[in-house]
Formats: structure tokens, sequence, C-alpha cells
């Protein structure tokens, strides 16, 4: 394995990681003239975990969202992002890697790529080994084997990654039920200050992200801070006064609530992670196809909603901090999710599919000079209390409605902080340490829709059998026997779930076991399957038979 530039054994001290690098940035910083551009920029990345695209920018009316919000109204905001596995680990891996899953070969959360597929740069130590100060807060990388129980330090991060100490209760029974005790709930409004240890971890991670700024503000170092927030992932543990901003009354169940008639078997995932919560496992549901009772669906939606604000409001603090540093002229801020979330939609409570509501993400990109271009004395990023905030929303500074992956960040990021561009990957690619599949979205920011060519964004998900079961959701790798490959452009989403080998990873197109086809100007929702294997198996073998093999 590569070695790590700044790892100083035995000494994990940010002021030492500082000082080490510090004098030859500051160099680096006096050569950058205006001219350059962004140059010498910052990187501030914002991952959240489970976030769809469930805010005011993105033309939510229910969802208070007033910061994030305010980030797109100075950004370049994507509408149709999309992830490339609708779950943590294997999307994580993904982008932060700038591969694939078909390249990383994560498709569970039991193997490290390093070890398990090649030794891949991933996007913070590229950035580390051009001399930045690299920091992880929060959940960045997936914890656990998937990032070798290291988020990847030290080849990734200058200093240890830093996790909220009130992580170990989020699956505790912390949740006080209308019985008076503790249960491990799915809905889990709760007293911040009844909680273990008087905190939650998202309070705790942007305690930590804004005690870094001022650290590096202080040193004058160029840093790559990532911080990866928990909510809204389940369970739905938030400040119980957000509640205020969703009156149950108002809050209505999902348009297309029932499973479609056409929907092939394999593409449902059962949703079985919520049913080990104790309120879930209360109602008596039937496994696979349920359905939840309307009241506790109506619940669910209500704390997601009231979890978005409450990451909202984390998320404002911290920007506001770039703000008040004086780092917001010099600091390109993304702001991305790992995959979205179903809430009813299809009659699925989770990621674990192909649909757009699992695979289309928040992508936004804040960068100095370029998606701003005049300073004026009024602030950028004025912290916003969603619990107190009037009706002034903001419209997105720039959208652009390609459809684009999450893969594409690495090299996106990289080359707006101008540094040496990333190749792209040969095929195959598991002996090259530094490539990239990603295209970079940067022609995107200069240029309008009408000028780029148009685009397609792919995802994946595999299935252990044809019909539902209760490892559907998350198989382990030993277990996939089908993998569902698809494809979105502006006008369709594609889907073929064919057979797969867990021991060769190798696909064999022949053997189809369904086929989904979406047109999703007339079917947003994509609940009806009009794909006709006699007519479209040629259009779908001509997309998939050779780029995804």
């Amino acid at each position: 394995m590569k070695s790590a530039h700044y790892y100083i054994p035995g000494l994990f001290c940010l002021v030492c990681v500082l000082s080490h690098v510090t004098e030859g940035l500051a160099a680096r910083r006096q050569q950058t003239s205006a001219s350059d551009g962004v140059s010498g920029m910052n990187v501030l990345l914002i991952i959240v975990d489970d976030l769809r695209t469930s805010l005011g920018c993105y033309g939510d009316s229910i969802v208070k969202s007033p910061n994030i919000d305010q980030l797109a109204s100075h950004s370049v905001l994507f509408t149709n992002a999309y992830a490339q596995q609708a779950v943590c680990a294997p999307s994580r891996v993904s982008f932060l890697t700038g591969r694939r899953p078909s390249t990383t070969r994560l498709f569970d959360f039991n193997s490290y790529w390093r070890v398990h597929a090649g030794n891949y740069s991933t996007l913070p130590q590229y950035f580390k080994e051009h001399g930045y100060v690299t920091m992880s807060v929060g959940k960045v990388f997936h914890p656990g084997i998937s990032s070798n129980h290291s988020d990847d330090y030290p080849y990734s991060w200058s200093v240890r990654p830093y996790h909220p100490s009130s992580e170990k209760y989020e699956n505790t029974k912390t949740c006080k039920g209308k019985d008076g005790q503790l249960h491990a709930n799915l809905v889990c409004p709760v007293d911040v200050s009844e909680v273990p240890e008087g905190t939650l971890p998202d309070i705790q991670s942007t305690e930590e992200a804004i005690r870094l700024l001022k650290t590096v503000r202080q040193q004058n170092s160029s840093f790559f801070l990532a911080v990866g927030y928990h909510k809204p992932h389940i369970p739905f543990r938030f400040p119980k006064e957000f509640l205020k901003l969703y009156p149950i009354k108002s809050i209505s169940l999902a348009p297309d609530p029932d499973i479609p008639k056409n929907l092939p078997s394999v593409a449902y995932n059962p949703w079985a992670d919520i049913r080990k919560r104790e309120d879930v496992q209360a109602l008596n549901i039937s496994f696979p196809y349920g359905p939840i009772p309307p009241h506790f669906q109506r619940l669910i939606r209500q704390s997601y909603y009231a979890s978005v604000s409450y990451l909202d409001s984390q998320v404002g603090q911290l920007l506001n901090t770039v703000e008040n540093l004086g780092l917001a002229k010099d600091t390109i801020v993304v702001l991305a999710s790992d995959h979205g979330w179903s809430l009813g939609e299809h009659g699925e409570w989770a990621k674990y599919s192909n649909f757009d509501v699992a695979t289309r993400v928040p992508m936004m990109f804040y960068v100095p000079g370029m998606t701003v271009t005049k300073r004026t004395q009024q602030k950028i990023f004025t912290y916003i209390d969603p619990l107190n905030m009037e009706a002034t929303w903001k419209p997105p500074g720039k959208i652009n409605d390609n459809p684009v992956e999450l893969v594409s960040l690495y090299s996106t990021i990289a080359e707006l902080a101008q540094l040496p561009r990333l190749p792209d990957c040969p095929v195959p690619s598991f002996h090259v340490d530094l490539c990239t599949e990603g295209r970079s979205l940067l022609p995107y920011f200069t240029t309008s829709e009408e000028e780029t060519a148009e685009t397609v964004a792919y995802s994946s998900y595999p299935r252990p059998s044809d019909t539902p079961q209760w490892n559907s959701d998350l198989p382990d790798l030993k277990d996939i026997r089908i993998m569902g490959y698809s494809l979105r452009t502006r006008d369709y989403r594609l889907t073929l779930w064919v057979g797969y080998n867990p021991e060769t990873f190798e696909t064999n197109f022949t053997d189809i076991h369904a086929q989904e086809l979406y047109l999703v100007k007339t079917d947003p929702n994509q609940d009806n399957n009009v794909f006709n294997a006699s007519v479209h198996y040629d259009f779908a073998w001509k997309f998939f038979g050779h780029t995804l093999k």
C-alpha cells in the first residue's frame, strides 16, 4: 500500500500536523493570484445520510430547510443526481474512490476495497498528497470493515477521524413510549437534555467541525474537511421541538402508496430494517408487503421531515461558522447525500432499490469566484433557525437538470480546486491506483444545458432471489444471485435484473430475470412499468451489454 504523506507515527495531534504543512501551504497561497480563480481553495464536503430531495430548494413545499436552501441559492444545484447504489457503504466507497461498485466490488458492508479490489486512492487522500490537511468528522466513510475499521486512516486523513461519543446510543432504548418506558423505536423524538450524555451525534459533529475550522483558520492552513451527518437516517431520533413544524394533521401519505401492478417482485424491497424497531413490531405487519397502517405512515413521514429540519439547523450553524471565520471567500462547499429514502412510495419504506426515490440525491456546489462572483457587505451564510424562520425562500443559484452521478464528486472537486486532473480509468482498472470512472461536472458550471451532450446516470442493486425474503434489502456478497442494473436519462429509467455470480463477479446478461421501463415525463413516480421484452430487449442490451459487464 501507499504510505501516507503526513502520517507521523505516535503523533496524532492536529496542531502538530498543521505545523508540519503550514509553511509550504502559506508559500503556495502567496503564489496564487486573483486570476487563478479557485486555485488553493479549501474544501468543506458535507455528506448527509439517507437524505432524499425533500428540500425547499428542490421544490418541496412542506419541508423547512432554510439553511440548505440558502447554500443552494449561491450554488450550482443538480436536480437529477444519482447514487450508484442505494445503500450507505457501497455508495460512499464509490464516490470517495471515484469508482463504481462493480469496480470496488463492494455491494454490502463486509469488505475493504484496498484488499478486496484494488489500492485505490481516495478523494481526501488526493488532497492530502497535494499538501492539504484532511479531516473527517462523523459518518463520512461507512464505519466498520468497509473502511478497515479506521475510516481509511491514515491513508485518507491527516488526523484520526472523529466520531461522536453519543453514536453508541442511536439504536438503544432511548425513545420514551406512551407507557413511559424507554424503547428502541423507529419514531423517536427526544428531549435532548434527557438522553445519554445530554446530546445527539449530529450536534457533537457540528461542534467538532466548528472547532476544527477555528483551528485551521488560526493556522492559515489549506484544508479538506468532510462532515458526515447521521440524520435523517433511521431511527428518527431528533429533538422533539422540530415536530411543531409538521402537525400530524397536515401530513399526507405518499402519492403512490400501493405496490405497482407491473412491478417485478425482484425489484421490491421489504424494508426489513425498520421491522426490527419495537414500535413497528408492535404493529404486527405481515411480511413482505405489509402494508403499514396509514396513521403510522404519517408518523414516519412527519418524523423524516422533522429530522431533515434538525439536520438543516446543524448545517446552518456549520456554514455560519465558515462565514464568521472569513472562510466563505476561499472555501468550496459541497453538499450531497449518499442516497435517497422511500417514504411509502411503491409501498416501500427504505432505500435498497433502483427507483428515483432511492437513488436520487441532492447535490450542490458553492464555489467562490464562480457560483458567487461578487461579495457585498451582506453575509452569504447567515444562520436561519428553522423553528423561527420567516418565509423568505430564495431560488437556487443555477440549476442543471442533466442526469449526473455521485461518482463524479471526486473528479469535480479536485478540478474545482485546480489539482492535477485525474486520468480516466481504463477497462479494467483494478491495477490502477489513481484514476476516475466519474466524469467531471465542471463543464456544467460554465455552459448551458443546451450546449452539453445528453448524459446517463447508472445505478445498480443486488438481490439474493427473485422474490422478497429477509435478506433482500442487504444480501451478503456470497448470497447475491441477481443484479439489477439501472440507467436514468432525462426521459426514462430502464432496469434489467440479470444473473450474477458472486464468486467471479460476473454478470450473465442472457439470464434475464425481470425488466422495467418507466417513461418519467408522463410517469414521474415510476408506477407504470411499460417494458415489453420483444420490443425493448435490443435497446436494453445496447446500454448494458458492454457497459456494465
